[in-house]
């Protein structure tokens, strides 16, 4: 019995619920600094288009075969990168959503958010700037 429950516990860590930590949201001219997280997977799930500040949500995602994509993707939509992306597609062609900026690697993405209000990020290997934190409520 002991021997199954580490089993089960074993497969349950490696399953890759331990993926979906949320990371580092970084952002620029949103209006505030602090947001619940269950407001900003609405962004990242691209269900939010305007911030506080009155500035267009733009969601900064690396490639989609990153790491840091997948992350996110299973923080955001609780799925795979492909999943992600479809969605992203989808509710882009559907004309809900504008496209998410792709960028080559995390630290494009510290740059580009620094240089782009109402730009949204999360970094998962990389420090982020204390200037463009947001803290998670």
């Amino acid at each position: 019995m002991a021997m199954r429950m580490q089993l089960f516990l074993l497969a349950l860590l490696s399953s890759g619920s331990a993926w979906s930590q949320m990371g580092t949201p970084i952002g620029n001219d949103l209006g505030k600094t602090q947001f619940p997280e269950k407001k900003l997977k609405e962004a990242f799930l691209g269900n939010r288009a305007i911030w506080n500040s009155g500035q267009s949500v733009v969601i900064v995602l690396t490639n989609t075969q990153s790491a840091s994509f997948e992350k996110t993707a299973a923080w955001a939509l609780n799925a795979d990168a492909f999943d992600y992306q479809k969605h992203w597609l989808s509710i882009v062609f559907q004309g809900r959503a504008d496209a998410p900026v792709f960028v080559k690697d995390e630290k494009e993405m510290i740059s580009y958010v620094r240089e782009h209000p109402g730009a949204i990020g999360i970094l998962h290997q990389e420090t982020a700037p204390d200037d463009l934190v947001i803290r998670v409520e």
